[in-house]
Parts: structure tokens; sequence; C-alpha cells
């Protein structure tokens, strides 16, 4: 973990209301994971005090750049997606632990929402591996589903929309447990809210498919001391973990989903 300034490189609106912020980062990217994120103070007038916490979109070891995907939603939010190239940004990272690759024939990747930020660095990763890849991205509608082409440059990529504006019009589950019923000897890592994540969760189990998921929760320290976000595990030894400590990528069956 470290704490630096670095230059924002490009900062652009790649759907609604939703920005990738590309910036310098030789401090990590050559020892940054899958799944690990950064929190980054939101400098300016009237910011908010605490620090956001983002999932590494990207990254590239030959420029020494990463990226982050982010969502204007509060002030803090609303403060970097004004960022310009040239501007500062001040960032505490990397935080937590990534996913962990495993052996499966097939891995299903499955995004929800703005959960679908850390996972094209994943896909990335398993393409580099020769890995078998199949895509699951899902959102609202079709103008809040960011960076579809980039994913379907790595693999197969299935849509799906609450409201039928791309894809299918139905939940993430439902195409990604078609896939489950076919394909024996999966793994499936996912991020997005938890209702779908405990979705997700319960066709692991159903499917004996390993299913790793990164949980979305507010995180104002970034490592474990303001303990603010807790999450119930099932531990003989301990009832909660931390989300940005212990996590933010859980085995899902270890997870007392509520």
């Amino acid at each position: 973990m470290k704490n630096f300034k670095t230059a924002v490189l490009e900062n652009k609106e790649v759907a609604k209301n939703i920005f990738k912020i590309k910036f310098k980062a030789e401090q990590f990217v050559n020892e940054v994971k899958p799944g690990q994120f950064i929190e980054v103070l939101c400098a300016g007038e009237s910011a908010p005090f605490l620090r956001r916490p983002f999932g590494i979109h990207g990254i590239d070891k030959k420029s020494g750049t990463s990226e982050i995907l982010i969502k204007k939603l509060g002030r803090g939010t609303e403060i970097l997606s004004f960022l310009k190239k040239g501007d500062a940004l001040d960032i505490v990272g990397p935080l937590g632990n990534g996913f962990e690759l495993t052996n499966a024939k097939t891995h299903f990747v499955a995004g929800g929402g703005m959960g679908i930020a850390p996972l094209l660095f994943l896909a990335r990763e398993l393409k580099n591996q020769n890995k078998n890849l199949k895509i699951f991205l899902a959102a609202r509608s079709a103008g809040e589903l960011p960076c579809v082409e980039e994913f379907r440059k790595l693999g197969e990529v299935i849509i799906s929309t609450d409201d039928g504006s791309l894809g299918e019009k139905c939940l993430i589950n439902t195409p990604l447990e078609r896939a489950l019923k076919t394909i024996k000897d999966a793994a499936v890592y996912a991020c997005g809210p938890h209702a779908m994540l405990r979705c997700i969760a319960e066709l692991g189990v159903k499917y004996k498919a390993k299913t790793q998921v990164s949980l979305e929760e507010k995180m104002a320290c970034g490592f474990g001391v303001c303990q603010g976000c807790a999450v119930e595990v099932k531990n003989k030894d301990t009832k909660y973990k931390m989300v940005c400590k212990d996590g933010p990528v859980f085995n899902a069956e270890d997870i007392a989903w509520p």
C-alpha cells in the first residue's frame, strides 16, 4: 500500500454519468491484482472529508498507467468527474485482496451496474492466461452499460438489461444459469449489488462452481481501522470481516447472505 500523488492523463464520459479516468501509476502497476482497489481524495471547495474507493478498471505496465471507472452520484464523484488532463490525484493503494484465478475449464465473469468496473482488468488477465472466458454484463438500460466493446475483444459477451434496451430483458442470473447448466468445471467471478451476488452465490452452490464475489461497500479508511464496512461471514472464529481489508473479494460460500 502506498500514498502518492499523480497526474490525470484522460477523463472521458463512457456512459451516462460514468467516467473513465486514466492516470500515471508507476507506483503500483507491477504489483496490483484484479479485484484490488484504491482510495481517492476528492479535493476542492466543499469536498467531502473521506476518500472514495474505486476498483482498478485497468492497467498498462508498459506505460505505467491505470484506470478507474466512476459514476457521478454525490459531491465526491462529481468533483472527480470534472477532472482534466494534468490535474492532480491523491491516491492510497492498492488495497484489499483480489480474485484468485483458478484452474477451471471455463471462467464466467459476471458484472452488474458499476460492478462491471473491476472486471475488465480481471477479464484481461484471464485472457492473457489463455483461459476459456464468457462474460455476463447487466445494467438497468443500454445507456448505463459502459465498456461493452472492450469486453467483446476478450471473449463472448452476454448482455441483459432491466428494460430490454440491450440484450435480453432479464436479470443476470438467468443467462448465467443457462450457461452453468451446460458447462461443467466452471469458475464464477462476480461483482455488483448484494442481491445479485446472493443469487449468483446460490447458483454456484447449485452447480458446484467455485464462485468468488467482490462486495460493494462504503469504505471510509480502506484498511480496516474504522470497521465501517463489516460483512457477516460463516466463520467459527469471527462473525464479521472487513470488506476493505479481508476482501473486497470473498469466496461466495463464506458470506452469511442476509
